[in-house]
């Protein structure tokens, strides 16, 4: 039995108007059997009437409708297709389809909301093209089967001549989304979400009360309404499946009263104004621009690393203001501040079901010449930035743009909490450096004056890198004699510490979670005994930083460290926040928002 499954267009029309014309085979009678025995369905719910007003962009399923398409063209098979689809947020890379076979394929023209691809490859058919193309949620125009915008005429695609172009397929004249008449777009709302919006948290998550955000186009504005209540604001579309949009506005606003792209970019290099004075003074040049939500610029963040400007592309409701977002930026920051142009290194860190591999990794201005004419020396994937006069390896990702990861090699966001503990480690000490990563904590301690410190991790590739930074840093008061790298887990390492090995401060800035050879770490399971652990091997006065990057709520790392406290019967001095600097700005009611958790302690 076959489903058909397919997206209206922008416009609002009856039901039974849009079955005559996408479905023609199909008479009166039998349009009305199909709705009578309950087998179409819109937006997931069982439509009665064909006089039901379709809104636009929704998603109609036809159960048995084995016969409704007719004939199907003929198209063989091919090596290479051209197909005219929903516009995505790849512009080229490779697509997995049936018998195990891959199509690289390349944006080749964009029209509005749409874009016509050319894949070449294996031989391969129509059939097994349309159902990898809706995998990778590229579903082809017509493709009434596979979740395609309905539009008569048939699937958009076509077999590519040797030399053609593959300019000729029907583009439609439709409008394509709900909302891509401009600021027309609504999004009915349930009033859990009004509730939630009212108390700070910015994110519309979808449920059965609210309208399904597919209706509208990935990065589309629209206005925001509590069902059966007033507007709440305006916020930009996400649609994926846990996350259907991402807050832009609050309030009753006209769309002209809402702060635009260029104020919020503005505020935001305000905020990071003496971190932007430091970097020209030679002090810090590596830290974030702009921070997601925080700054009002959702799901998009960018972070200075000398003189590239890193964009990580968290969401697709960037893609309504990404590209206003860079303009702006290169108005009001021309050059760096030392009066080099900038380079711009765009990731796409988005989810990529049905694909084999995407570059997701772009330069959009510049590259790596302009980055050694700036007096940058890059080694293959990485060059170095400076924190507080130390230098630090960064891999920004360019040498591997099918992987696109959210970190570099360097938190920047624990910038701070290096510098509290630096003030500690300048009377010297014995420090330990758990979950080290590339050795940032380490690096800050021995250059303050730490006696020894001691870094364990389970990664080769990171430890190495550690030691790149070590070198990097010994004219700055770093000696590698002063240092003990260890590979291994973090937890063996603590419970084969004998009674008399006792530390000046100890580092705690663990991975969610990890595979530990045969053993598995979750902060959820693991964290609080490791921190049992961790007391243990404090000297009297000794300090213990700990943070967790744990995505959701937070987990409470104040009451964890608490009861860690009274099972070790350690006597306490003070227990302090250790959070991210001013530019990782948080929101209250939106813990999701913040890079971490943190708290330092000090017993007596």
């Amino acid at each position: 039995m076959t489903t058909l499954r397919f997206r209206l267009p922008g416009r609002v029309q009856p039901l039974g108007a849009w079955l005559a014309s996408l479905l023609p085979s199909l008479d009166r009678r039998n349009r009305r059997r199909l709705i009578e025995d309950g087998c179409v369905r819109l937006d997931g719910r069982i439509v009665d009437r064909s006089t039901r007003d379709c809104p636009a962009g929704a998603m109609v399923e036809i159960e048995d409708a084995s016969d409704l398409l007719g004939d199907d063209p003929v198209l063989g098979v091919h090596r290479r297709w051209q197909a005219i689809v929903d516009l995505p947020p790849w512009r080229s890379g490779a697509l997995e389809i049936g018998g195990g076979h891959e199509l690289e394929f390349t944006c080749a023209e964009i029209r509005g909301a749409l874009a016509r691809l050319v894949l070449c490859g294996e031989p391969s058919g129509a059939a097994d093209l349309c159902e990898g193309l809706a995998r990778a949620s590229m579903s082809v125009v017509g493709d009434l089967t596979h979740g395609g915008l309905g539009v008569a005429g048939g699937p958009r695609l076509a077999p590519v001549e040797d030399q053609g172009t593959g300019s000729d397929l029907d583009w439609p004249n439709e409008e394509v989304w709900a909302s891509d008449a401009e600021g027309l777009g609504e999004l009915i709302v349930s009033r859990e979400t009004g509730r939630a919006l009212a108390g700070g948290h910015p994110w519309i998550l979808p449920d059965d009360a609210s309208d399904p955000a597919t209706r509208h186009r990935p990065g589309a504005l629209v206005r925001l309404v509590e069902r059966g209540a007033a507007p709440l604001g305006w916020a930009h579309i996400e649609a994926a499946p846990g996350l259907a949009a991402r807050l832009w506005a609050t309030g009753d606003l006209d769309r002209r009263e809402i702060p635009s792209v260029e104020s919020r970019v503005a505020r935001a290099i305000a905020r990071r104004r003496g971190l932007l004075v430091d970097g020209a003074t030679g002090g810090t040049n590596a830290f974030r621009l702009i921070h997601g939500e925080g700054d009002g610029l959702p799901g998009l963040s960018v972070d200075r690393l000398g003189p590239l400007l890193r964009v990580l592309v968290a969401g697709r409701a960037s893609d309504g203001f990404r590209e206003r977002t860079l303009d702006a930026l290169r108005v009001q920051l021309p050059t760096t501040p030392e009066g080099d142009p900038w380079s711009v290194l765009e990731l796409l860190h988005l989810r990529r079901s049905g694909l084999a591999k995407i570059d997701c990794v772009r330069w959009v201005e510049g590259g790596i010449e302009r980055l050694e004419a700036a007096g940058f020396e890059t080694r293959g994937d990485r060059f170095f930035v400076e924190e507080r006069g130390l230098r630090f390896a960064v891999d920004p990702g360019w040498d591997a743009p099918c992987e696109p990861r959210p970190g570099y090699g360097l938190f920047v966001d624990q910038r701070e909490n290096r510098e509290r503990l630096a003030l500690h480690a300048a009377g010297g000490g014995r420090w330990l450096n758990l979950f080290a990563h590339t050795g940032a904590f380490s690096v800050a301690l021995l250059a303050a004056g730490a006696e020894q410190v001691v870094s364990v991790d389970l990664s080769p590739r990171y430890l190495e890198r550690l030691e790149e930074n070590l070198l990097a840093n010994v004219d700055r008061g770093v000696e590698a004699a002063r240092h003990e790298t260890l590979r291994g887990d973090v937890r063996r390492y603590l419970e084969g510490l004998g009674t008399e090995q006792t530390f000046r401060g100890i580092v705690i800035d663990p991975p969610t979670a990890a595979a530990a050879g045969r053993r598995f770490w979750s902060v959820k399971q693991d964290l609080e005994p490791l921190l049992h652990l961790a007391i243990d091997r404090l000297e009297p006065g000794g300090i213990l930083l700990v943070t967790q990057n744990r995505a959701g709520p937070p987990l409470g790392l104040e009451r964890v460290l608490e009861r860690a406290l009274r099972v070790s019967q350690r006597a306490l001095s003070s227990l302090e926040p250790a959070q991210a600097g001013l530019d990782h700005p948080g929101l209250s009611g939106f813990p999701e928002g913040d890079p971490f958790e943190g708290w330092m302690l000090t017993l007596r």
